[in-house]
């Protein structure tokens, strides 16, 4: 299948958390991928944002950015093309479990807040991340797109079962970020791939977490990071080394992707 496109993760992925650094080889890779004509984009759990934050976004110009996990899409200009709000009486339960359960809510995107002060659980996930820490308040009956809920290492999340239209991933330990139940990263990156013209699995997928899973799996090639989750494994057309070595260079080298085009 001929590729169109190159989609990569973030964290654990095109950047690496034992560093801190996104290593220059998989910098040089994206710059030689979009000279030999491919689209090449973000795929993350972060909002715009917190990728923002992280510095990721303002490394290239980008030709699309798929946030919050497929819930909000970016074109070339980092204008949005789509994007996927909570439905009032969901977003009312999931703070009114957060009061009753005293467990701390974070919004991400358009409106950065949550609804207790760091503790060791937020610590940990923020430290984790490299995020900011957001203003303290309530909820104000905004349209939310992405929600996080923090508490400790295995704690139970029964609680969001009953909410309707909604499922959990859990990108750390003490972290679950709360989910449309219809949308993944797979579907956000159908709708950059409509948006070019493209079919829709002609893209080769960098991941390392659950939440990769359908982009994997659509993906015309998934690969999964050596650092990436044991469940996620078993989805992906290659395994390849850590994120902390230059595996995702040469990786594309071995497909002939970073070949020069006369």
């Amino acid at each position: 299948m001929k590729i169109n496109a190159v989609f990569f993760d973030i964290d654990g992925t095109f950047f690496d958390h034992v560093s801190g650094t996104v290593l220059p080889e998989t910098l040089k890779a994206v710059e030689l991928l979009q000279m030999n004509g491919y689209k090449v984009c973000l795929c993350s759990g972060r909002a715009k944002e917190m990728a923002e934050q992280l510095g990721v976004l303002q490394m290239f110009s980008w030709d699309g950015y798929v946030g919050g996990a497929g819930v909000s899409i970016y074109d070339e200009h980092l204008e949005l093309v789509s994007e996927s709000t909570f439905t009032r009486e969901q977003t009312e339960r999931i703070f009114a479990l957060g009061k009753q359960y005293d467990i701390c809510i974070q919004s991400h995107g358009a409106y950065e807040f949550m609804t207790k002060p760091l503790n060791a659980y937020t610590k940990q996930a923020f430290e984790e991340f490299h995020c900011l820490v957001p203003e303290v308040r309530e909820w104000r009956h905004e349209a939310l797109t992405a929600i996080s809920a923090y508490e400790k290492k295995g704690y139970d999340w029964h609680m969001f079962d009953e909410i309707e239209g909604i499922i959990l991933q859990h990108p750390s330990d003490t972290c679950v970020d709360i989910m449309q139940a219809d949308i993944n990263k797979a579907t956000g990156i159908r709708k950059l791939m409509d948006y070019w013209g493209f079919p829709r699995n002609s893209y080769m997928a960098f991941g390392d977490s659950l939440n990769d899973i359908e982009m994997i799996q659509e993906a015309g090639y998934g690969i999964v990071m050596g650092n990436g989750k044991e469940a996620l494994k078993p989805y992906a057309d290659l395994v390849i080394g850590p994120s902390n070595e230059p595996v995702i260079y040469e990786t594309l080298k071995d497909f002939h992707m970073l070949d020069k085009v006369n």
